[in-house]
């Protein structure tokens, strides 16, 4: 398969506009944790770090899945597994 990473979302697409969308909101909570983890109780910096790892690797899958989706038109699986195996040990810590 030749996947490129530039792929450009249709008119109408609202499935590749769901995954720009998601990406574009976990991105903006990573700066939020990261900016106010100097603003909070220090028993609470860890947890403002881990959300912050969370949702930016989150973000970074999404962009990934959303040129997957616009350039093939199939699903991601693949990609939301890669997420999930990585993010979610981390939050159980």
């Amino acid at each position: 398969m030749n996947f490129t990473l530039n792929a450009i979302l249709q008119s109408g697409d609202y499935v590749g506009f769901t995954f720009f969308i998601g990406s574009m909101a976990m991105l903006a909570a990573t700066v939020f944790f990261f900016l106010e983890m100097g603003n909070v109780q220090g028993k609470w910096r860890t947890s403002m770090l881990i959300s912050g790892l969370i949702t930016f690797i989150a973000a970074v899958h999404y962009f990934y899945m959303r040129d997957f989706w616009a350039e093939t038109g199939t699903s991601p699986t693949e990609f939301r597994y890669i997420d999930w195996i990585l993010t979610v040990p981390i939050n159980v810590c």
